[in-house]
């Protein structure tokens, strides 16, 4: 197997919570420490000079070297035995760098063959959480996710210390508990063997005991297990090996460009430690394994747990792939390291995952170093892309007919918004699932029980959050961070505070125009960023649940908007305005920013937008007033021709009067929308029933602000 190829399955099992580094002397050797071969020659040479002087000295003779010292010890309780092994495995030496990036990998265990100490001295912030265990007793006290397992015992207690050949022989039978849970990672796990050579007998007796288990259970195929040396082996061995499901994996083939960018410490002298430093940092750091890929190959591979997105994240793509520093402003991604941008262009231009991949994104350039790559948008599925054009016109009985031949997600979705029962869709997605795909997964958990139907029933939110079986799974960053808002929040936060900044400096620089477009443009590619990925992924998430990361950009617009570099609201401007904030934080941002009149891109669409919503409303009577209210705020600031604002008007108050009939339960949300209606000094259409309501005792005992005013604004009317 190519070097390469272990390190993606090593990566992968690292992921899934299924890897287990197995740590030989040969790491502990670049301390300065003897390895297992060297031990044995130390404890030869305390022996008496006739010992079997005719034996070849050779592994099959290894462990009775110590056997015999510890048989011909006449000391009290073997004293000088295990003096003798305590002098040559104690040390003070501090532990190297690949104890350091063995933590940093995160296996799910560590089990080392080594007794000494210097696992436990790493500097690894990591290692607080693996408990160490020396003996079967720590398996019973201990209770830990992770552990660093010493398999044969600890220096600190030299009795412990599993040399000698009877040591081999009685392991099972004196450590039954460490010797079962050792065994039974064998199932599922993938082990790596650091610091092993081809003839170690620690090697070859776990070896063993994964042959004699797949034997006699006969099983064909178990997960990969893999050998790292320097040592090439004989086709023979490849072959013994492989029946044991061990792969040799042959540092001599790590291309030099990896052996430059690993930053190998000085402290490495070892050829065998060297190389292995920069293998287990290209496991280590994602980074610096994609250097030694095809960039096209290695952005494929990156992207590859992207796909079950309909809309990406531009965090989750970021976190992908080594861009270096890189931000988005509104839909053009830009790259610091024209280098990069230059290679990127051309796989960006060819057609294939990695363009589409950008272009989920909502990507539209890509420019570095001065150069700039086009993209096209990505086509959205003809269905959805209808159902999005619904939503965003508040067409919502269009919205609910196009469901008919709409996906189980946009089932799930859009029939929640709607009221209606999604318990079927939900089942359907879940039959189509496919269970190692942890975004899909996710994605369906998500819409399941944010949609009221959670599957498995009894989930909730939280579980899913923070699910071990998903925890550091790619590609699924954004999604958690979109329940937490802080991440990305506190980067539009801080984009807003710099747009403010620059929009009020009483001594602005020529270029002020200019540096407020890239600011704003930076926090409403975040905005949108988040707004798309709720839609386009089928989020059953009510857009005003993520105001931690609308209100900023909304705060951006209305900021902007009160500048001389005004910038027309779309479309999605308006609906993240409208739904992404509650009526009452908006009314007091209008105040804060005093924006003045709102330019619209399109002015007939705002007043098609409110016609559409009351209908909306008329139509579902559950859909929340809150956004009819919140944007007649928004209108109420636009230029529209007064014919049809009056005509707006009247239809909102006779459809809010029918809703507070109909629903008086729901009076605050509704009377809400209703109330800044009333400003206009022109009659109110039914205004003697309006004013009939506004004066019943029931209604008058929900104190609702401005209810009496308008009460006896009516009744001076009438008179």
């Amino acid at each position: 197997m190519d070097w390469r190829d272990s390190v993606k399955a090593v990566r992968r099992a690292a992921a899934a919570g299924q890897l287990v580094i197995f740590v030989g002397s040969g790491v502990s050797a670049n301390s300065g420490l003897p390895t297992w071969k060297e031990m044995i020659l130390k404890i030869a040479e305390r022996l008496p000079a006739d010992f079997n002087s005719d034996a070849p000295f050779n592994p099959d003779t290894y462990l009775r070297i110590p056997e015999y010292l510890y048989e011909q010890d006449l000391s009290p309780n073997h004293q000088y035995y295990y003096q003798t092994i305590g002098e040559i495995l104690s040390s003070d030496a501090l532990a190297n760098p690949i104890d350091d990036l063995i933590f940093d990998i995160r296996p799910h265990h560590i089990i080392t063959t080594n007794a000494d100490a210097l696992l436990e001295r790493s500097a690894s912030l990591n290692t607080r959480l693996y408990a160490v265990v020396s003996k079967d007793a720590d398996l019973l006290s201990k209770s830990s996710q992770h552990y660093l397992i010493k398999m044969h015992g600890d220096i600190q207690d030299p009795e412990t210390v599993v040399v000698k050949e009877s040591d081999y022989l009685d392991y099972e039978q004196n450590h039954p508990l460490l010797s079962t849970f050792i065994r039974s990672l064998l199932i599922n796990h993938t082990f790596l063997f650091i610091g092993y050579s081809l003839n170690d007998y620690n090697l070859n007796l776990i070896l063993n005991w994964i042959h004699f288990f797949r034997k006699q259970l006969k099983v064909k195929r178990r997960p990969d297990n893999f050998l790292v040396q320097t040592k090439t082996p004989s086709p023979y061995e490849v072959r013994r090996l492989e029946s044991r499901d061990m792969t040799v994996v042959d540092l001599n083939t790590l291309p030099d460009v990896i052996l430059r960018r690993a930053a190998i410490p000085q402290s490495l002298t070892a050829p065998y430690g060297r190389r292995l430093y920069a293998y287990l940092a290209t496991i280590a750091d994602k980074g610096l394994f994609q250097t030694v890929l095809p960039l096209g190959t290695a952005l494929s591979e990156a992207l590859e747990p992207l796909k079950s997105y309909n809309r990406i994240a531009p965090a989750d793509l970021l976190a992908a792939f080594d861009f270096g520093p890189a931000e988005l402003v509104n839909t053009t991604l830009i790259l610091k390291d024209p280098a990069l941008g230059k290679r990127l262009g051309p796989v960006l231009t060819a057609p294939g995952p990695v363009r589409d991949a950008f272009s989920r994104v909502g990507i539209t350039a890509v420019s570095a170093g001065g150069e700039t790559t086009g993209l096209s948008p990505y086509p959205d599925d003809p269905v959805d892309a209808e159902l999005k054009a619904a939503y965003l016109d508040n067409r919502y009985e269009d919205l609910r007919a196009g469901l008919e031949d709409a996906s189980p997600a946009a089932k799930i979705a859009w029939g929640w918004l709607l009221g209606e029962d999604v318990s079927g869709a939900v089942a359907k997605e879940r039959a189509e699932l496919d269970p190692g795909d942890a975004a899909a997964f996710i994605l369906h958990a998500l819409r399941a029980c944010l949609a009221g139907c959670p599957d498995p029933p009894g989930t909730t939110l939280s579980q899913i959050l923070t699910a071990g079986s998903l925890e550091g799974q790619p590609g699924t960053g954004f999604v958690r961070a979109l329940f937490t808002h802080a991440p990305e929040a506190m980067g539009m936060l801080r984009d807003r505070d710099r747009l403010e900044d620059v929009l009020r400096d009483p001594a602005p620089p020529k270029n002020q125009g200019a540096v407020a477009a890239h600011v704003a443009g930076r926090l409403f590619a975040r905005a949108r960023s988040a707004y798309f990925f709720i839609l386009d992924n089928h989020l059953p998430f009510p857009m005003h649940s993520a105001e931690a990361y609308f209100k900023y950009a909304i705060q951006g617009l209305l900021c902007l908007s009160a500048s001389p570099y005004k910038r027309p609201w779309d479309a999605v401007d308006l609906d993240l305005a409208s739904k992404g904030a509650r009526p009452r934080e908006l009314a007091r941002w209008l105040v804060r920013y005093a924006p003045g009149e709102l330019v619209l891109t399109d002015p007939d669409r705002g007043a098609a937008l409110y016609a559409n919503r009351l209908a909306a409303q008329r139509a579902f009577p559950n859909l929340s007033f809150a956004p009819l209210e919140s944007l007649g705020m928004i209108l109420a600031r636009t230029d529209l021709p007064k014919p049809l604002r009056a005509k707006l008007r009247d239809e909102g108050l006779t459809t809010c009067l029918a809703a507070l009939t109909r629903s008086p339960d729901r009076a605050g949300e509704i009377f809400g929308a209703a109330k800044p209606l009333f400003a206009s000094k022109a009659p109110v259409p039914d205004g003697r029933k309006w004013h009939n309501l506004l004066t019943q005792p029931a209604f008058r005992r929900l104190h609702l602000p401005g209810a009496s005013r308008i009460a006896a604004r009516l009744e001076q009317e009438f008179k």
